[in-house]
Formats: structure tokens, C-alpha cells, sequence
């Protein structure tokens, strides 16, 4: 199958587990109010970086070195079980330090909801390297479905608790998780090199993959939690709505990301990489100015009074996006050419905004935190730029 019919696929499958995951964040907020959706909005956001955290950024590294010979799949599978158990101490630690309020029982769920998506996580790589991409895209979307049949209940129910939210991402990557295991253990091992690739290479790739998924998630999850201390639930609210929506346009690279990866890891692209960064920035910077100039005649992005402000937050979110999308390109085109550390370099520049912004804004308000956003995520990309830069130059002498 041709890369452009891969990339159609998987806009198709994945691109319903996307929006079940905005449908679900819709379908709370219009009915259950701001607090709720945020509440689900952060949990997940929390899940994530500690899944972020556990990974150690495995995912991406035995990626690359199965797909290049390196390592046999059934040592990557290894590597992968081992790392899902470690998940449960790690997940353990973070709940007694920011859920020991919510009790026993919220900490275990978490635990095992960190790591099923821990496994998750792992096993949808080597499903990318050993099987065909409809499996990787079916694999991918399937929590996320999971997730808005769970969410269409809390709707009926009207209600929902801290563990039950946990108890339901357990379940919805648990699932997923155990399908593709007993698929990757069905399928035969690819041939490999003599030699196999020890356990330094595999953390020096892999810490740099961690440290990149770590930084942007916890970078996330700080926002979060600055702007629900400075304005309360109702303003995490407006903003976890406009960043899921932010995610949209920002989701097709997500899902190509990986067929993208395993391409240019077998033919260089780094001018394709160059050309489709810079399309999604244009296309991005003018939906961001679309959005704003709407703003004043739609608000409240159609869903009520509670939301008032939150399609101006949206625009200048989507600014922030337009780099974001340039950034994640690049990245793809970093770790093929087996250099995922300039990544890292791109998440201390996004950190040392927020580090300014948060010590310039004590108290801020939805729209300039939203601005420190995304004036973070110009940073990040332009790493990026100057690492490019540096590149042709190089190239040209």
C-alpha cells in the first residue's frame, strides 16, 4: 500500500477515536457544565503524563530499532511487559502525593489506568513495525472509543466520581493493550542483525523520547493547574475545551507521524519534512486569524453563557498551534535521522516561557495564559528553524 492510501486510512480509523475523544468533551460540557468537563479533561491530562512519565520513552525506541534490525520483537516485547509493571510503583507515587484525598481505592485505579496506557503505548509501536497500519490505527483509536461510551453513561448518569474516571481509562487502554499483545505474539519475528542492540543505545534514544513526551505533557498539566489556581474550574474549563478543539487540526500529524516516521527512516526526507511544516504553519496561522475575527460574533463557541471568552482563547490557542504543528513535523524527521535530541532542546525553550510567564503573571486571566501558550510553543519551533538553518547551510558550503 502506497504511503498517501496508508495516510488516508489512517485519517479514517484514527480520526474516529478523535472525535469520540471531542465528542465526549462536547457532550460534558454542554450537559454536566464546565466543572465536569474540566475535571475530565485534567484527569486524562494527568493519566497522560504520568503514561508520559512511566514510558521512559520506550515507545519510540524500540520502534526504531526493531524496524532496523536491531532488536527482535520478542525482546521488544520484553522490554515492553517490563515496562508496564514498572508503571504501577511510579503511578503509585503520584497518586499518594495528588490523590491521597480521593482514597485507596482512586490510587490503585490510577495505577493500573497509568499502566495500561503505559502498555498500550509500547505495543502499538511494534504493531506499526510487524503488522499492517489498519491494526496500529485500529489499536490507537479503540480507547478513545471506550472512552465516549463511558462518558455517554456519566452523561445518563449525571454524575461521576475521581476513581470512576480513572476505572474507565484503565479500562478503555486495558483493552486495547491486551488485544495487541495477543496479536504481536501471534505474528512471526522478522529477521534481525547479529548483533543486538544493548540497553545503553536503547536509553540514550529512549531518554530523549522521554524527556520530549514528558516535558510537553507535563507542560500541559502546569497550565492546567496555573490557570484552575488563578481562576478556578470554571476557567480550566474554557480552557481544556478550546485545547481539545486546538487538537483537531493538529491530529492528522499525530496520525501520520508514525507512518511518516517509518518512511523517512527508510528514504531521508528532510526537505519533504520542510515543506510539510512550513504548509501546516500557513494553514494554521490563517485559521487562527479566521477564528479571531468570528470571535466577537460567536463568543461563547455555541455552548452557553459558561463559556463566554473561550473562542478568543480558541484563536490565539490556534496561533500557538500553527508552530506546534511545525514542531511535530520536525520531530518525526529528528528521531528518523536518529537525532531525538533536538526535540528535547525545542521542550527547554517552550519551558523557559512558561517559566517567565509563570513569574510574570501571578493571578492571570484565560486569554494570557493562553498567549504564554502559545508564545512557548513559537519557541519550540523555532529550535527547529535554527537547527534547519544550520542544516542547509551545511549543505551548501
Amino acid at each position: 500500500m502506497s504511503l498517501k492510501r496508508q495516510l488516508l486510512v489512517s485519517f479514517g480509523l484514527q480520526g474516529a477515536g478523535a472525535a469520540a475523544v471531542l465528542l465526549a468533551t462536547l457532550l460534558l460540557g454542554a450537559r454536566l457544565g464546565p466543572e465536569v468537563q474540566g475535571a475530565f479533561s485534567h484527569i486524562k491530562a494527568e493519566i497522560e503524563f504520568v503514561a508520559a512519565f512511566a514510558m521512559f520513552g520506550l515507545p519510540q525506541a524500540l520502534f526504531f530499532y526493531v524496524k532496523s534490525g536491531a532488536m527482535s520483537g520478542r525482546a521488544a516485547l520484553r522490554w515492553a511487559l517490563g515496562c508496564a509493571l514498572l508503571a504501577l510503583p511510579v503511578a503509585a507515587i503520584y497518586a499518594c502525593w495528588r490523590h491521597a484525598d480521593d482514597g485507596a481505592v482512586a490510587g490503585e485505579l490510577l495505577s493500573l489506568a497509568v499502566a495500561a496506557a503505559v502498555a498500550h503505548g509500547q505495543l502499538r509501536a511494534l504493531l506499526l513495525v510487524r503488522e499492517r497500519t489498519a491494526w496500529f490505527n485500529v489499536i490507537t483509536a479503540l480507547p478513545q472509543l471506550l472512552v465516549l461510551l463511558g462518558v455517554l453513561h456519566v452523561v445518563v448518569r449525571g454524575a461521576v466520581d475521581v476513581p470512576a474516571w480513572f476505572a474507565l481509562f484503565a479500562l478503555a487502554c486495558g483493552v486495547a493493550a491486551a488485544i495487541s499483545w495477543a496479536r504481536l505474539r501471534s505474528v512471526p519475528e522478522l529477521p534481525t542483525t547479529a548483533a543486538q542492540v544493548g540497553w545503553r543505545a536503547l536509553g540514550h534514544y529512549g531518554l530523549a523520547a522521554w524527556l520530549t513526551a514528558a516535558l510537553v505533557t507535563a507542560a500541559i498539566l502546569l497550565v492546567q493547574r496555573w490557570l484552575e489556581a488563578a481562576q478556578g474550574r470554571a476557567a480550566l474549563g474554557q480552557f481544556t475545551m478550546a485545547m481539545t478543539l486546538v487538537q483537531v487540526p493538529l491530529t492528522p500529524i499525530s496520525y501520520a507521524a508514525p507512518l511518516l516516521l517509518r518512511r523517512w527512516m527508510e528514504r531521508p526526507g528532510a526537505a519533504a519534512s520542510r515543506r510539510v511544516a512550513a504548509a501546516m504553519f500557513g494553514l494554521l496561522l490563517g485559521a487562527a486569524l479566521l477564528v479571531w475575527v468570528v470571535a466577537s460574533a460567536w463568543p461563547d463557541l455555541g455552548l452557553g453563557t459558561a463559556y463566554a471568552g473561550a473562542t478568543r482563547a480558541l484563536a490565539v490557542l490556534l496561533a500557538g498551534a500553527a508552530a506546534e504543528a511545525a514542531s511535530r513535523v520536525l520531530t518525526v524527521q529528528a528521531s528518523a535521522s536518529g537525532l531525538p535530541w533536538i526535540a528535547v532542546r525545542a521542550e527547554a525553550a517552550r519551558w523557559a516561557v512558561l517559566a517567565i510567564g509563570w513569574l510574570a503573571l501571578p493571578a492571570p486571566t484565560l486569554l494570557p495564559v493562553c498567549a504564554v501558550w502559545a508564545v512557548g510553543a513559537w519557541a519550540a519551533a523555532g529550535v527547529f528553524v535554527a537547527v534547519a538553518r544550520a542544516d542547509v547551510q551545511r549543505g551548501t558550503r
